[in-house]
C-alpha cells in the first residue's frame, strides 16, 4: 500500500506539472480527477467498510485434536463498489503448525456480493478454545485507502482426547474373540444395569428386541463388569510441569489413561481412574461404558493447570485387597516413582507407563524390577502400541 500511495503521490505532481506547462482544458481535467480521486474513494471505502459484514456460517465445533477440519466464514458486500480486497485478521488454528494464531485472510468480491469462505484447520492440543475474526479492512481499487474496523465474531472449538484402542493388554487370550464371548456370556444374563443406543462393534447377543421393536433405533443391553480383577490407574498431571511441552505431555497422560481404561474394560476389568485432584473429586470408576464416556467426558475438560497431587498421595487413599492391577502413569521417571511402584506392589501387579517425549534416556534396566516399564517415546497411537508391545512380550 505504500508502494500504491508513492505512485499516487508522483501522478499527482506529474499532473501539477503538466498542468502548469500546457495550460488547457484537458491538462487541468485530468489533475482535477487525480486529485478529487483521494477524498472520493476515502467516501467509498468508508460505505464500503461500513456496509461489509462477516460471520461464521458454521457453529460451535467439537471433535477430536490433530484431525483436519473445515469451517465456513460468509462474506457479504451490500455496496456498489467492489472489494478489491476485503482482508479480515482472524485467530484461527493453522492447518500446518495445529495451533492457534493471528492470519489474515483476503477475499475478492463484486458489487452486491455474497460468497462462502472455506478454511481449513486442525489443533493439535485438548480443550476449548475462541475461534475469532477480530477485524475487517477495506480497501479502495487502487489500494490508497485503508479503512478498519472491530467486528468481534467468535465461536467455541472444543478439542477432544483421541481415541486408542489396545487390545489384549493384560488378558493373554485371544482379544476381540475372547472380548466377544464375555459379552455372549453376559447376554445370556437377565440382571443388566441399563440400556443404551447400539454403537459399531456391538454383537446382536447383547440386543435389547422388545425395546428395539418399541424404538427407531437398536438398543443393547449393559453389564456390571463382572471380572475378579480390578485395576487402578493414576494420572501424575503434575508430573508434567518444567517439560518443553506442558500440553502435549499432559494430553498424552490422559489419552493414555483412556486407552488403558477402554482396554481393561475390553478385558471384563474395572477399573478406577484417578486425576490426582487435591480435592479429590476426579476419580472415576469404570465398570460399563457409560462410565467409560463418563471418563472421557471428564478427561476432555479437565485443565492442564488443574491443581493435583502426586502419586504417593493417591496412593495413600488405595485400599488394600482391592486392586490387582495398578497403572502409574507419570511424565517423571525418578527414584520416586520407582518407590511409589514398588509401595504399590501389595496392591497387586504395577505398570509404570512412562511419558517420555523428550526421549530421555533411561539410565537402568528397570526390566530387574517387580514391576513393569512402559516406555512411551511419542504422542499418538503408533508409540503407545510400540510400547505396550514390548510390554506385553517381557511380561
Amino acid at each position: 500500500m505504500t508502494k500504491n500511495r508513492l505512485i499516487y503521490g508522483t501522478l499527482v505532481f506529474f499532473c501539477l506539472a503538466f498542468s502548469m506547462a500546457y495550460r488547457s482544458n484537458f491538462s487541468a481535467v485530468l489533475l482535477i480527477a487525480v486529485v478529487l480521486y483521494l477524498p472520493a474513494a476515502a467516501i467509498f471505502t468508508a460505505v464500503s467498510l461500513l456496509l461489509a459484514d462477516v460471520r461464521f456460517i458454521s457453529g460451535n465445533y467439537v471433535g477430536e485434536k490433530n484431525v483436519l477440519f473445515n469451517f465456513e466464514l460468509g462474506i457479504k458486500n451490500r455496496f456498489i463498489m467492489p472489494f478489491v480486497p476485503i482482508e479480515l485478521l482472524c485467530r484461527i488454528p493453522d492447518s500446518e503448525r495445529g495451533v492457534f494464531e493471528e492470519r489474515r485472510v483476503f477475499v475478492t468480491l463484486h458489487p452486491f456480493g455474497y460468497t462462502t469462505l472455506v478454511i481449513n484447520g486442525m489443533h493439535k492440543y485438548r480443550g476449548q478454545y475462541k475461534t475469532e475474526i477480530k477485524k475487517i479492512y477495506v480497501v479502495d481499487p487502487l489500494g490508497i485507502v485503508r479503512f478498519s474496523r472491530k467486528i468481534n465474531r467468535e465461536i467455541t472449538m472444543l478439542f477432544l482426547p483421541r481415541r486408542f484402542m489396545l487390545e489384549n493388554l493384560f488378558n493373554n487370550s485371544e482379544g476381540e474373540a475372547s472380548v466377544s464371548r464375555i459379552a455372549a456370556k453376559n447376554a445370556e444374563r437377565d440382571d443388566f444395569s441399563h440400556v443404551r443406543d447400539y454403537r459399531e462393534g456391538d454383537i446382536l447377543q447383547l440386543v435389547h428386541w422388545k425395546l428395539t421393536a418399541k424404538s427407531d433405533s437398536i438398543m443393547i443391553k449393559e453389564y456390571e463388569n463382572i471380572s475378579d480383577k480390578n485395576a487402578r490407574i493414576l494420572c501424575d498431571l503434575g508430573s508434567c510441569k518444567g517439560k518443553q511441552d506442558v500440553l502435549l505431555s499432559v494430553d498424552t497422560v490422559i489419552e493414555t489413561a483412556l486407552a488403558f481404561a477402554k482396554s481393561l474394560l475390553n478385558e471384563n476389568i474395572g477399573s478406577v481412574v484417578d486425576l490426582g485432584d487435591v480435592l479429590r473429586k476426579n476419580i472415576v470408576t469404570v465398570k460399563s461404558t457409560s462410565d467409560y464416556e463418563r471418563l472421557y467426558e471428564l478427561m476432555s475438560m479437565i485443565p492442564a493447570d488443574a491443581p493435583v497431587c502426586d502419586i504417593g498421595t493417591m496412593l495413600s487413599v488405595t485400599e488394600e485387597n482391592k486392586q490387582s492391577i495398578v497403572v502409574l502413569i507419570t511424565a517423571e521417571l525418578s527414584e520416586q516413582t520407582v518407590f511409589w511402584a514398588n509401595s504399590a506392589l501389595k496392591f497387586g501387579s504395577v505398570v509404570i507407563a512412562y511419558i517420555n517425549l523428550e526421549n530421555a534416556p533411561i539410565d537402568r534396566d528397570y526390566w530387574e524390577e517387580n514391576f513393569s516399564l512402559v516406555n512411551i517415546r511419542a504422542p499418538g497411537i503408533t508409540a503407545l502400541r510400540e510400547a505396550t508391545a514390548i510390554f506385553q512380550e517381557r511380561s
